[in-house]
């Protein structure tokens, strides 16, 4: 092996909350490197195929709200130094039954973080938003400010910036194992041994793999993409059609505009049957009715207007923790490591506030935003 390099950062997994991670630790003058196996914004993990939901209206509540702030923020900034076009405006829609907790928690939120929202009623939401099947008793929140992501654009553009503050990157780059003591972490990949005061693992659905010892219980859920159309494509494009979250009785799943041609993308959600892997690397096999039988049946019921067989499909993944909150802390039986992992299926649209925590904990230790929900002590 060759003399170690040393750095203060060692980010590992270059997806939307490492690549995130490496860019504002590069920012802050610390000495980073960041470990990809694959390319930046590659297909194989949980955040690729063209688009995800940006919002902040949270069902999943108030303690995400700073997160959420946070993220808009660094969104901006990183969309205003890359000069890439990362966000597109929509609006977005959180429907359910009035007076049930998925409106009530995404009222609170809302409310909480200050961002403009407006209570649609049962009429104004049908006449509104006809796409939509109607359902008596279905109201809506509408946040103005929500849209879509690009999910490969916006790695790109962190890991870019990051190279433009000093960052080293390497991809195709499998690490092989990692050391962590109380003073620091040692990092093998590919005969090379990489040291460094600490580590960020946000290795997404591998992330129980470089630290089996902590005995997180951790899911892997294969949660594939999956596009319909219908013959009136302009009534489902990102002037009429805002990104969406639906729970209506046993009525579960998302969507996201038609903003490429493609069609809207439709996920059904976490109640929803899907399969599970043993490993991150088992997610290969092809597209098959367990993937998009659940979104075509949420389709079929939820959209009069778009034909129920998926067009199109591909095969994506998420790490799941049983309460669906994620892990972001330093283990007490781990202090040289950081973990930012679990993000359980809605943890894009905070990717860049997650990874600027993770930093925050890298390099000083602590963050001023209340994390406390996401403690991977709690287990």
């Amino acid at each position: 092996m060759t003399n170690p390099q040393r750095y203060d950062v060692a980010v590992l997994g270059l997806g939307a909350v490492g690549a995130s991670a490496l860019w504002r630790a590069a920012a802050r003058g610390a000495s980073v490197i960041g470990f990809e196996q694959f390319e930046p914004g590659h297909p194989r993990g949980s955040s690729h195929g063209g688009s995800r939901i940006f919002r902040q209206t949270l069902f999943e509540g108030v303690e995400y709200v700073p997160l959420a702030r946070r993220a808009k923020r660094l969104w901006q900034q990183l969309q205003q130094q890359s000069g890439a076009q990362l966000f597109q405006r929509t609006g977005g829609l959180t429907i359910g039954p009035a007076g049930s907790s998925l409106i009530k928690v995404a009222l609170e939120s809302a409310q909480a973080g200050g961002f403009e929202h407006e209570l649609l009623d049962e009429e104004i939401l049908a006449g509104t938003y006809p796409q939509h099947a109607h359902i008596q008793g279905d109201v809506a929140v509408f946040e103005r400010g929500a849209g879509v992501m690009n999910p490969e654009a916006s790695i790109r553009a962190a890991v870019a910036q990051a190279r433009q503050h000093g960052a080293e990157v390497a991809v195709n780059a499998r690490v092989d194992s990692i050391d962590h003591e109380d003073q620091g972490v040692r990092i093998v990949c590919g005969g090379n041994e990489v040291l460094a005061r600490r580590a960020i693992v946000a290795t997404g659905a591998w992330f129980t793999d470089l630290v089996p010892d902590l005995a997180l219980p951790l899911t892997i859920v294969r949660s594939p993409l999956v596009w319909f159309t219908g013959p009136d494509r302009a009534a489902y494009g990102p002037d009429r059609f805002p990104v969406f979250v639906r729970k209506s009785g046993d009525l579960d799943g998302w969507g996201i505009t038609d903003i490429d041609g493609k069609g809207v993308k439709i996920g059904a959600g976490p109640s929803a049957p899907k399969p599970l892997l043993d490993r991150a690397d088992d997610n290969s096999y092809p597209i098959d009715e367990r993937d998009t039988g659940p979104c075509e049946r949420f389709c079929e019921r939820a959209f009069p207007g778009l034909d129920p067989v998926a067009k199109a499909a591909e095969p994506c993944m998420n790490s799941r923790t049983a309460d669906r909150d994620f892990i972001i802390g330093i283990p007490e039986k781990a202090p040289s490591l950081v973990l930012a992992g679990g993000f359980s299926g809605h943890g894009f649209k905070h990717a860049s506030a997650s990874g600027d925590v993770a930093v925050d904990l890298a390099i000083d230790g602590a963050t001023e935003l209340p994390i406390d929900r996401f403690s991977p002590e709690r287990f």
